[in-house]
């Protein structure tokens, strides 16, 4: 099953059994239905699961009776499920929906009555429309409605609890989404997914973790690579003093230091100064290297 199937799953255990809040568990459903012109009063709403579409078909039978006829179909290579049913409420709650009013708020065309409307709601919406991605491939979580004042006042719900959704043009659909993965995870959490919403948040720590360490790797890497820069560097002003005979008239330390960086060319700057003896700090090392790369450098002058 993918990670949305699984989500809505869960959050169906959640459910309210309050009546209100089943009432708005399935007007949040219906937010996504469409009204057929061909009939008065005829809707159709397309369900993902066998499971959803037989609980569609009893809530909708008890809250509105409504008489459901359940047809399984495939789209896109998916089994889907379409319920049509004639309801005259949910119908004027359609059109309700759709009308442009800027003042009107999601919760009073619902008719909410509790404070946890909202969340079956919400419970109900994403059972029809939303989806989420696996986490451990990205993180978003989205619904798709069939107009613009749908996903407005989706969108104004949203906002109330989290932040404010994104919305994108989905061919003649428009969609509300969320890319946060802490705004992903609280929103499942929110719906009652808690395990889903804890895959969202341990996918998160887990790459977090494995970012560092890249890092760090990377890090690692690129100091290797500089040290090993730097060491050939020094190594060829070395030959190049020896070969021109300058070597012989530089001061003791560095011919010393000179012979201990030839015989060990992989050593580090801190390896490499506790060679001497007695050893020297890195600092001073560093010194005596920059003078021979410059005595070097004077040859080519």
């Amino acid at each position: 099953m993918s990670f949305s199937i699984d989500t809505v799953t869960e959050l169906l255990e959640s459910r309210s059994t309050k009546t209100c809040c089943t009432k708005a568990f399935v007007t949040g459903l219906c937010i996504a239905a469409l009204a057929l012109p061909e009939e008065k009063n005829k809707i159709r709403l397309q369900l993902r699961t066998k499971e959803l579409a037989e609980l569609a078909s009893e809530l909708l039978t008890k809250q509105f009776s409504a008489s459901p006829e359940i047809c399984r179909t495939v789209k896109a290579g998916r089994e889907v499920y379409l319920l049509d049913f004639y309801s005259k409420s949910l119908s004027t709650y359609l059109r309700s929906v759709d009308r442009v009013d800027p003042d009107r708020t999601l919760a009073e065309t619902a008719g909410f009555r509790c404070k946890d409307c909202a969340t079956d709601f919400l419970r109900g919406a994403f059972a029809i429309c939303g989806t989420v991605n696996d986490p451990q491939k990205s993180y978003h979580a989205e619904f798709i409605l069939p107009t613009p004042m749908r996903a407005r006042l989706l969108s104004g719900l949203l906002e109330n609890v989290f932040s404010l959704p994104k919305t994108v043009k989905r061919g003649e659909r428009t969609g509300v989404y969320y890319k946060n993965n802490e705004i992903v995870a609280d929103l499942l959490n929110y719906l009652g997914a808690g395990m889903c919403s804890l895959a969202v948040t341990n996918s998160y720590i887990e790459r977090d973790i494995r970012n560092t360490e890249n890092r760090a790797t990377n890090c690692v890497a690129r100091n290797i690579s500089k040290s090993v820069d730097a060491a050939m560097r020094q190594i060829d002003a070395i030959k190049a003093l020896i070969a021109s005979g300058k070597m012989l008239s530089l001061p003791e330390e560095l011919r010393y230091t000179a012979e201990l960086r030839l015989e060990n060319p992989d050593a580090s700057l801190f390896e490499l100064s506790h060679m001497h003896e007695p050893p020297i700090s890195k600092s001073g090392l560093n010194r005596r290297l920059t003078r021979l790369l410059e005595e070097a450098e004077e040859l080519n002058q």
